[in-house]
């Protein structure tokens, strides 16, 4: 006979006599037993526990999984047109911020939630995003004071607040708030010259103090917009200060504005000196009149800079030069910023500053769209791009196939003239608030940082290189800085050390990029993850490539690019067996403008598990350093060889 439910027959016994009892604790076994499966305990070994047993390798994935997602949004204007697609992504970035409130992919969920929606509002013009954006950087700051995002949550949320004028008083606040609480941070410069503040641990730059008075409204607050009647603020985009890196025949200009316009540029002859003058006039643009001042600067080739509201809405940003050239100009989005590199010839008794400097002038808005000045050709972009990519596979007993070199054509300048290599600029990609790829427990930014350091000591030590490491720290920089670093510095070769990254976790092997158009799938892949610092559609920079490429360091950059890739695979072979992806080339944000050969290394796969082992043991990251340190020797040999072969 069945037995009774122990549960069944307490209540019946408790509640019930006699044989009315019995009956209906026969009854209750009946329900109890036939409860629905969700009401047992799972057994073991099921698939959710298993899930449960690698949350961060979970999380791991759907962050790069919705990154990933998010590029596409930028890069693929069909699927952007959907409002729907957008509130898939900033749902995927919310979801895992609730999963993962107190882990490490929380707070960087959050903001790329308020991100998403701010993107949206630019998009769409919808009151319901900008509000969202603003209560998701508000939550960000609030959640996680002490997190290196949580300066930008704040600037961000100004930035949009400030953009409307019954706003700008809550904007004003939260400049106060970035100064006060984070006074060091890279947002917090900006937020002094929103506010009209001098940093306090700088002296006051002698020349602005006394010239710091509006045109018309001198009570105007600092977060208004400048005080000229018309237009209305709301279609003024806001001009920040210029910062630059200068040397005696280069200069490195970037001006940030607070949404794109468009912009053309142009040289002026000057009666007296300088002898040359760049300008730079921005649409639809304003700038505080505190900024406006002249700010001398006499570092190497950029002698002052000067900034004016020529117009009701146009800004024109002057620079005097000691020489010039030649100039190219181009723009990058998020934050959105014009670039302007500047050549000239040496000139005599100017010091070259140590580093980057900011002069506490107004920087200009970039545009997606630049005109061509009459005199040297000025670029005109607006962010990334893709095109084609060749792919190359040397074999290990013959490195570089400008070997089989017999036509004095197929040499390059380089090797017509037997240059050498004095300094190498190595930059470790990513630090700072932007980690770069993430899995297994493991940040881009960490082991890019350590194989640098490999690189550069073996470089000094095994071979007398001079070697400059764009940061020797976890610091964040921008992309372009990184590039002005080699600049400056008048380096002869640039490497920029990368981990690679793929939602398909088998995915494997070591490939490496010199700058180009992309049209392979990968290679965009590759191209938009490291760009991802700066979230742009990667098919828009097609005018500044097709310019940049005219320049015969691209053809340097890929035979460098051959023999790193060689020496890589070949000397990794034996102990480790890496799969060969080749040479390829991409449009990297990093390596625009440089101004020598310059390649961008993919050392391995953070996301496949086999491959994120070996990059946790100094063995492997090692032998990494040692063999890019071999391929760079054997492409400066083969420069210096090749003209005996003519």
């Amino acid at each position: 006979m069945r037995a009774f439910h122990p549960l069944a027959s307490t209540i019946a016994q408790r509640f019930l006599p006699g044989n009315l009892t019995l009956l209906l604790a026969f009854l209750c076994s009946l329900l109890v037993a036939a409860a629905p499966s969700w009401a047992a305990t799972p057994p073991a070994g099921t698939s959710a526990q298993k899930a449960v047993a690698a949350p961060q390798e979970n999380a791991e994935r759907q962050y790069q999984a919705a990154k990933n997602f998010l590029s596409r949004l930028e890069q693929e204007k069909d699927l952007a047109k959907e409002r729907n697609n957008w509130l898939k992504a900033a749902h995927s970035f919310r979801q895992l911020h609730l999963a993962q409130k107190k882990e490490a992919l929380g707070p960087p969920s959050l903001y790329m939630t308020a991100k998403v929606y701010r993107l949206m509002q630019a998009r769409f013009n919808l009151a319901e995003d900008f509000n969202k954006a603003r209560l998701y950087y508000f939550e960000m700051a609030d959640l996680y004071p002490g997190h290196a995002l949580a300066d930008d949550a704040l600037y961000e949320a100004a930035e949009m607040l400030r953009a409307k004028p019954e706003n700008a008083q809550e904007a004003e606040s939260l400049y106060q708030k970035i100064v006060a609480l984070h006074p060091q941070s890279d947002h917090a410069e900006q937020a002094r010259q929103r506010l009209q503040l001098a940093p306090q641990e700088k002296p006051p730059k002698p020349a602005e103090p006394a010239v710091a008075q509006p045109a018309t409204a001198p009570s105007a607050p600092p977060t208004a917009p400048p005080p000229t009647p018309a237009p209305t603020p709301k279609t003024l985009a806001t001009v920040s200060p210029a910062k630059f890196w200068s040397s005696e025949e280069y200069s490195r200009i970037v001006i940030q504005t607070t949404a794109p316009v468009a912009f053309s540029s142009g040289v002026d002859d000057a009666s007296a000196p300088p002898a040359k003058r760049l300008h730079v006039d921005f649409k639809q643009s304003a700038m505080a009149a505190q900024h406006r001042t002249p700010a001398r600067v006499e570092a190497g080739l950029l002698q002052q800079v000067r900034a004016s509201q020529t117009s009701d809405d146009t800004v024109r940003m002057e620079f005097d030069l000691a020489s010039f050239s030649e100039y190219k100009i181009f723009s990058l989005n998020d934050p959105f910023r014009v670039i302007v590199d500047i050549h000239g010839s040496p000139t005599t008794g100017a010091v070259p500053p140590d580093n980057d400097t900011a002069p506490s002038q107004p920087a200009a808005p970039l545009p997606p769209v630049a005109t061509k000045p009459a005199s040297p050709a000025a670029d005109e972009a607006a962010v990334v791009v893709l095109a084609e990519q060749k792919k190359y596979k040397p074999t290990p007993s013959q490195p570089a196939a400008t070997g089989k070199t017999s036509k004095r054509e197929q040499l390059s300048l380089a090797q017509q003239l037997g240059l050498g290599v004095r300094k190498i600029v190595v930059d470790p990609g990513h630090g700072g608030k932007d980690p770069g790829a993430m899995a297994f427990g493991l940040k881009e930014k960490d082991i890019v940082l350590a194989v640098s350091k490999k690189l550069a000591k073996e470089l000094k030590t095994a071979y007398r290189y001079e070697v400059v490491l764009t940061r020797t720290k976890d610091v964040y920089l921008p992309l372009e800085e990184r590039t002005a670093v080699a600049n400056t510095q008048k380096s002869d070769l640039f490497l920029s050390i990368h981990v690679n990254a793929s939602a398909d976790k088998a995915s494997n092997g070591i490939e490496t990029y010199f700058l180009n158009l992309a049209t392979d799938a990968n290679a965009m892949r590759v191209a938009a993850l490291e760009n991802a610092t700066s979230t742009h559609s990667i098919g828009e920079m097609q005018d500044i490539l097709a310019s940049l490429m005219k320049n015969s360091k691209i053809d340097e950059s890929s035979r460098l690019a051959r023999f790193v890739q060689t020496n890589l695979i070949s000397g990794l072979n034996k102990t480790f067996k890496p799969r060969d992806l080749g040479v390829k080339q991409a449009p990297f944000y990093v390596l625009i403008g440089a101004e020598m050969p310059a390649i961008l290394a993919e050392i391995s796969f953070i996301t496949n598990p086999e491959e994120a082992k070996l990059l946790q043991t100094d063995e492997y990251l090692d032998k990494i350093a040692k063999q890019i340190a071999a391929g760079v020797v054997a492409y400066i040999e083969h420069q210096r060889s090749a003209a005996l072969r003519l």
